[in-house]
């Protein structure tokens, strides 16, 4: 089966996209021989431009594991000088939850603050840039692109892969991994994909300019809405019936060279069936004009590219591997990007993947058994996606509602990142740390207390009559009582159950040092998540990462790096 060298790979990766080029770049670094191929060129437009702090913990861990510094530049504001200005900082999520011809009010307001310390605030990729940089970086370690190039077929043998271009050229690898995201050719190619998801939405989008990036020069101050960040400094929701739409602005801080503001509008067809006989940019004003705290950001906003609108989005994959084959990323599925975990499922997977592969390369074992954890990761995050986001629009029917389940999705999400750095912290090799990493499901951190209340919520609100006032008004009591008897809930969140409406800004607080209800916790929650750690290494945790990702540590690695060329002025960086 063998070709030329020229066209034989260990690992042949289908898609250039984020997830594809860092997979291909840490399999170079680590000495696998890659093909890549893309069916366009870059840079390219790419929507799914919200980072979160799963993500940035997942980007950092695979630069240390992997040795490949250069995943960590997107992790935080901190890189700026390393990738450039044209990415938006974020410094919180904002959510305002609007009544039609109302302008939304405090009460109807969340905004879940990003902590600045260790590593600066979260941002805004500006897709076109950060998926482009992380091709080079996939080449300059030895990947062998194939820009404009599309996969015609692939052929999955007991010996190899056979890979068939457009162009008629005929590739052969150990493996081959399918990046594509929806135009998968693998799952077209064995009729992998189902739609059998409780997540209903379509979407409208586009990259917009002059949409005012402070919403409080066309809305209320931030002052009036009480919370500590100006909606425009972080990704802003804004919710109501049956939808929401997102803002993230690329122009949201003083370093700035780019206009842009990432603009969509997720729509639940049954509430909202499409309006096929209007244009997509028709539509999307013809929706937003009865919600006037929407309406009057969008005034003089300007897009810049063709309106794109979709059918409904939510797919899944009834098979993720195969022998000598994956799906990686949104190739295996999709849900929603409400709540930003695309980027996070789809590098969590380029993790776990990366390491696996590493182990066929050594055991020449590149059977489906093999890589089967892969599938039950990827496929467990699709589920717990679904469920997470069905609940979420349904809750858009009263905005007290919504308010009470959000505790739940921001406290999964802080379990989930404080699991992921335990490991980190923790692990004291990269065996280790994929042991422990398999056992996360999205949100969480794996806390079996977590899942039981996770269900409950679930349940309560998959049973709840939204047209029936007096239901709705019961969920929303049993829900806060479910809340109040969590005795592991930081102080934080409790305050959000009753009734304040951000999360607060300075994370490193007194009370956190406390020996009973401080970070730590006690119990099964401390055992869970720190094992036998004591307060002092955490700390000494913290210290060192703060200075590791560091601005002045970081200039200085920017400095080292000068003078240096090809393969070495990547080492620069370690």
């Amino acid at each position: 089966m063998n070709l030329s060298n020229k066209h034989t790979f260990d690992v042949a990766i289908i898609g250039s996209g984020i997830a594809g080029s860092t997979l291909g770049a840490i399999l170079a670094r680590q000495g696998i021989s890659v093909v890549m191929f893309e069916a366009t060129s870059h840079p390219k437009f790419a929507i799914g431009e919200s980072m979160i702090l799963e993500t940035s913990e997942t980007l950092r861990a695979m630069a240390e594991f992997y040795d490949v510094p250069e995943l960590a530049f997107f992790s935080s504001e901190n890189y700026f000088a390393h990738i450039g200005t044209s990415h938006g900082v974020k410094r919180h999520f904002s959510y305002l939850h609007h009544d039609k011809y109302q302008f939304p009010n405090a009460e109807k307001t969340l905004q879940a603050v990003i902590p600045k310390q260790p590593y600066g605030h979260e941002l805004h990729l500006h897709r076109q840039d950060s998926d482009y940089f992380l091709m080079t970086v996939a080449i300059r370690y030895g990947v062998t692109v194939m820009q404009k190039t599309a996969v015609k077929q692939v052929k999955c043998q007991t010996d190899g892969v056979q890979i068939e271009t457009n162009q008629g050229q005929t590739f052969v690898a150990n493996y081959v991994v399918d990046a594509g995201g929806f135009c998968s050719i693998l799952a077209q190619q064995f009729q992998l994909r189902h739609d059998n998801l409780q997540t209903h939405s379509r979407a409208l989008f586009t990259h917009m300019v002059d949409v005012p990036c402070c919403y409080h020069k066309v809305a209320d101050s931030k002052d009036a809405y009480g919370v500590p960040f100006p909606f425009s400094e972080g990704t802003l929701h804004h919710l109501f019936e049956g939808g929401w739409l997102w803002v993230i602005p690329f122009d949201n801080h003083k370093k700035s060279t780019n206009p842009l503001c990432s603009v969509g509008l997720m729509l639940d067809p049954r509430v909202h069936p499409c309006r096929d006989t209007i244009s997509p940019e028709a539509e999307f004003y013809a929706l937003i004009k009865s919600f006037p705290g929407i309406c009057g950001q969008f005034r003089t906003a300007k897009s810049v590219r063709p309106w794109v609108r979709t059918g409904r989005l939510q797919y899944a994959s009834k098979q993720v591997v195969g022998d000598r084959f994956c799906l990686l990323g949104h190739a295996a599925g999709f849900i929603d990007p409400l709540f930003s975990k695309g980027l996070y499922s789809s590098l969590h997977a380029v993790s776990v993947l990366a390491n696996l592969l590493l182990q066929a390369k050594a055991t020449n074992n590149y059977t489906q058994k093999h890589f089967q954890p892969l599938e039950d990761i990827t496929l467990g995050f699709i589920q717990a996606n679904d469920r997470l986001i069905a609940n979420a629009y349904k809750s858009f029917g009263n905005d007290k509602l919504w308010s009470m389940y959000a505790v739940l999705w921001s406290l999964g999400a802080y379990s989930e990142l404080v699991k992921l750095t335990s490991i980190r912290a923790q692990a004291n090799n990269r065996t280790d740390y994929y042991q422990q990493l398999q056992s996360l499901k999205l949100v969480g951190g794996s806390f079996s207390e977590f899942d039981q209340l996770s269900q409950q919520v679930y349940t309560l609100v998959e049973q709840t009559d939204m047209t029936s006032t007096w239901q709705v008004h019961q969920t929303i009591s049993k829900m806060k009582a479910c809340f109040e008897q969590v005795t592991w809930m930081p102080a934080a969140f409790r305050d959000i159950v009753q009734g304040k409406n951000h999360l607060p800004a300075q994370k490193i607080r007194p009370d956190i040092f406390q020996r009973s209800g401080g970070f730590l916790g006690e119990g099964a929650y401390r055992t869970h998540f720190f094992g036998k750690q004591s307060l002092g290494a955490i700390a000494s945790f913290f210290l060192r990462e703060k200075t590791k990702y560091s601005l002045p540590v970081i200039a200085l690695q920017r400095k080292g790096a000068k003078g240096c060329t090809s393969h070495d002025m990547m080492h620069c960086h370690r």
